[in-house]
């Protein structure tokens, strides 16, 4: 199963995207729950980035100040696996 994070926003605007190869089973319970029950978002700033966070056809955006926890382990888990990907290439 595919998870991809895109973030965009920031002083400059840029848009950036990670993602990873997972197994269903790691979709399934680590990843999926996840997003069935977003953080609230609260009001951003200026130059805050958001993250549009998809694991297989379920997808949720979130503002930086959420990205704490199992949310942060996600977008870290999508960029070591686009981290590996460019090794190999």
């Amino acid at each position: 199963m595919r998870l991809v994070v895109v973030r965009t926003g920031g002083l400059a605007g840029m848009r950036r995207t990670w993602s990873s190869e997972v197994s269903s089973e790691e979709a399934e319970e680590r990843w999926l729950p996840l997003l069935q029950d977003p953080p609230e978002s609260r009001a951003s700033g200026n130059d805050r980035f958001t993250y549009e966070i998809s694991v297989g056809q379920k997808a949720v955006t979130i503002p930086e100040q959420s990205l704490q926890g199992s949310w942060r382990e996600l977008v870290d888990r999508a960029q070591e696996g686009s981290s590996r990907q460019a090794r190999r290439a």
